[in-house]
Parts: C-alpha cells; structure tokens; sequence
C-alpha cells in the first residue's frame, strides 16, 4: 500500500534533519581534529624552543600582538597549520570512506554480505565524531603534562603570606642622600645571562664565551658584578620576573609582577599598581630627568603606561625613531628597529640631557638578542653557524663599545652605569641543560666596595632595586626595599634568610594580600 502526502512529508523532513545532524557532526569532528593537530603541534613546539615555566609562558601566550615580532607570529603559524591541515586531509579520508553507500569488503576468498558492512559503517559513522572528541580531549592533556600546567595550578591554589611578613615600603622608609648624587644609565640587556660565558670564567659554554667583554666588564677590578660561584654569576629570577615587563617591574619595585590583569595589556587601566612605589618615583621626587628608550612599541608590555605613571619618564620608542627622522616610516625589522640604531640614538640622547645639567635617569632596553634565536643585524659576524653565537658577540661588542663613549663623555664621573639582564633566555639555543640560568649584572663607577663579599650573594632580581639606588649615594633605612636587599650591605638578601629554593616556591604562591595592597 502507498505511503499518503502526509508519511511522504514527514519521511522527507526526517531525511533533511538526519542529514543536517550527519554534516553537523562531519563538521565538528572536522574542527575538533583540526584543533587536536593544532594544540599537539603547538605545544611541542613550545616545550620545544621555550625554556620557561607556564607562568611566564602564559603570559606570552595572553600577550596581545601589537608590537610582537612577525617571526614568532610566523613559527606558530609554521607550527599550526600544517599540523591541523594533515589532520583534516586524514579525517576527510576517513569520511570518504565511512559514509559511502555502498562498499564491498574483502576477506580471503569470501565477500561479506553488503547488510554486515553498511552495519559496519553505520557504526563507524557514529563512533568516528566521538573518536575526534576523544583526540582533542588527549592533546588537551598532552599540552597540561608538556607546559607543566599542573605545577602552576597547585602553586595558585595555595596562599603565601611573604608579603606580609617581610614587605618593606619605600614610602615608611627614611631614603636619604649620602652628599651628592649620581646619574644613572640603566642597561637592561635582553634575555642576557651569563651562562653565554666558557665555563671557565664561570659560564656554561664548553669552551668559548660569547660574551667576551661583558664578561671583562664584570670581572674588573674597576666594577662590581654580583655572584654566589666565585666565579661570573648572577641573580636568579623569580616567579612573576622572568619576561621582559616582568623583569624590569621587578628590579624598579623589589617585588615580582602579579597582578590579576592580562599581563602586556596594562594599557586597559588608568592606574596600575597604584600601592607601589618605585625607583622611578622615587627619583622623581629628587626631580631627577627621566628617560625611557627601546628599539620597539612602548606599548608592548605595558612599559609605556609603567615608565609614565611610575616617574614620569619621556618615551622614545620606535614611533619615536621614525618622527626624529632616525628610521623611515615603513621600517620594522624584527621587534622594531636593531641596537646599532638603538644605540646612536641613546648617544644623541645623552648628549642632549647632559646639556641640560639636570639630573637623570637614562633607561634603554636592547632587543637583538630577543628569542627566538636572536636578530642579525648589519654590524654581525658570521664566525659561528649557531646564528645566536654571532648575535651575542655582535651585542657583546656594541655594548662594550657604548660604555666606553659613557666614559669618554664630561657626565660620566657623576654618572653610574647599570648592567644587568631582564631575564634568563626564553629559547633553549646555547643553554640547552644548564642547570642554573644566572642573569648579569654589572655596577660600573660607583666608588663602592660590598661590606660583604660581593663573589658570595646569593640573590634574585628583586634586590636589585635598593642595590641601584645606594649605587647611586642613597642610604637606605633598613637597607632593604620591597622584598630586595641592598648588595652592598652586610644584611642578608631574603633569599639567603630563607632558603633559595623556599624564597622561589612562596612567590609561586596566590597572595589576597599582594593585590588589595598593590593593585
């Protein structure tokens, strides 16, 4: 008997709806085996090339990408898309496969029967979305095993009460002036540690040091360099210090960046950290000029909304560089402009404020030597294949060459400069296996001598801060400011009180105390 108008329309209408439910799902498991390949690749590649921990990782991967390096954006996407697109071209087959209509099945002599293998294939139909939630589910647990998620989510779960304890405020701190004051040229070096040194002066390298006059500088008996080996060393950097804002939040406050925020989009608050008081503030007070030049965009970071709210600083960025007719309009190469031109401009710079007679605070960061693997610029070498090796001389040598024009120039015996790393190298190009990552520093003219042993501190970036402003002829009350301790005293450093090790695992802790005091 034949079917009325009626069983014939809903016959249709159940056909349209399974066929809508089956293109759905061929295209979720589509998007969900794309995404699996993704994340896979991604975060091999990660743990790959990233020496870090998930915090600082984490903030990486959070970062917006106004001022980003084109060639990190290029390396995901390298790493990504062909990951997701070999998995779409394998599911796509299987799909082919799975929801013809008719397929013959051979096994030995025998064919089976045509009802059993459309059974087969039905079964497969429904299985293979589940299959691709699966996979994604796993490479989802394979990116929280590889980047060590589980360690940061048990650290956050947990409260320290290190603030509390042993926080000391700038603002209830007697800062006094020890006759005249100096300037200050503060050097942050990108990604610069000492493990780039032979192992012979103290460094990682079997046999060759990549920074042969940095090295030079730091053993002089004419500077001072902070060590716990006897040897060229360094500080170690804390949980919330070990990217670049990071860093240089935490030599300029004594405390390390923990802020609750979208860590390079400081620009989204009017204020940020509104409870802190920082090197910059501090000069400030003592109407000292302020300066603050990169060879980027200021705003990665959020180091244009610190420098300026923190001290008031004059910015001169990469936009800056192309309106003073330094570099053309259209030019960007790698995260801006390279450190040769960074360092012309820091000495046209100079020589104005000098002029000026007004005391000042000079702050520059470098860039070439940024992960991944560093930026060859026209001044570099070819002596080496690793292409960082020839980076790192090429740096070492500029920036040899830029303190002995300091020197050279009328400012500089009122004028200390500052050396140090922002942070340990975030790739793991020359420092693959070394088991401690010390960041340089480098005191240069500051007619001092440590009450203690300055080859026997052991001491994080979070001390650098009081250390730089007793360099500069500030005593301090106390001698120790946030949670840093002047180097130059006999006081302890927190990390010597407490244990390295104990120090490091308590900011790796939550603080409710940290963000209703700071933030």
């Amino acid at each position: 008997m034949r079917k009325n108008n009626g069983d014939n329309g809903n016959y249709k209408h159940k056909n349209i709806l399974r066929t809508v439910l089956r293109a759905a799902a061929v295209t979720a498991g589509g998007v969900l085996i794309a995404l699996a390949g993704a994340v896979f690749a991604v975060s091999r590649w990660l743990d790959r090339t990233y020496d870090m921990d998930f915090s600082a990782l984490l903030h990486t991967l959070i970062s917006p990408l106004k001022g980003t390096s084109s060639s990190v954006i290029n390396d995901i996407i390298g790493e990504c898309v062909p990951a997701a697109l070999v998995c779409l071209a394998v599911y796509a087959a299987a799909v082919f496969v799975f929801y013809q209509r008719r397929v013959t099945v051979r096994l030995s002599a025998n064919i089976l029967r045509k009802e059993r293998c459309i059974d087969a294939l039905k079964l497969s139909r429904r299985v293979l979305p589940l299959v691709c939630l699966a996979v994604f589910v796993m490479s989802l647990y394979n990116c929280y095993d590889v980047l060590g998620i589980a360690e940061w989510r048990e650290a956050q779960g947990q409260q320290t009460e290190i603030y509390e304890e042993h926080y000391t405020d700038p603002a209830d701190v007697e800062i006094t002036e020890r006759g005249k004051t100096k300037n200050i040229i503060y050097i942050y070096v990108e990604s610069l540690e000492t493990t780039y040194a032979s192992k012979a002066v103290g460094g990682f390298q079997p046999s060759v040091n990549f920074i042969p006059y940095a090295t030079e500088l730091a053993l002089s008996d004419e500077n001072i360099s902070f060590s716990e080996n006897g040897m060229l060393g360094g500080f170690y950097t804390t949980p919330g210090s070990d990217w670049t804002m990071g860093g240089i939040f935490s030599t300029t406050t004594g405390l390390p960046f923990e802020f609750p925020t979208e860590r390079n989009s400081l620009g989204k608050h009017e204020k940020f950290a509104s409870g802190v008081t920082s090197l910059g503030q501090i000069l400030q007070q003592r109407g000292y000029y302020q300066e603050f030049l990169c060879g980027s965009k200021s705003e990665f970071g959020g180091r244009r909304d610190y420098f300026e709210q923190h001290g008031d600083y004059e910015i001169f960025d990469h936009a800056t560089a192309i309106e003073k007719g330094y570099i053309a309009p259209d030019y960007y190469v790698w995260w801006g402009y390279e450190d040769y031109i960074l360092y012309k401009i820091a000495k046209d710079e100079l020589s104005r404020i000098a002029e000026t007679e007004q005391p000042f605070n000079f702050t520059l960061l470098t860039v070439d030597q940024h992960s991944v693997g560093g930026c060859v610029c026209p001044l570099c070498g070819s002596d080496y294949d690793e292409k960082l090796s020839n980076v790192l001389l090429c740096g070492d040598r500029q920036l040899y060459d830029f303190v002995n024009w300091c020197k050279e120039q009328d400012f500089y015996e009122d004028t200390i400069i500052v050396i140090t790393g922002d942070h340990p190298r975030m790739d793991t190009i020359l420092v693959d296996g070394a088991d401690k990552r010390p960041v340089y520093n480098c005191f240069i003219n500051t007619g001092l001598e440590p009450v203690q042993p300055m080859r026997s501190r052991t001491f994080t970036s979070q001390d650098i801060f009081p250390t730089v402003l007793y360099a500069m002829g500030f005593d301090i009350e106390g001698d120790r400011l946030g949670l840093g301790t002047n180097l130059f005293s006999d006081m302890p450093t927190l990390s010597e009180e407490l244990g390295i090790d104990y120090y490091l695992g308590e900011l790796a802790k939550s603080s409710l105390y940290y963000i209703r005091r700071f933030s």
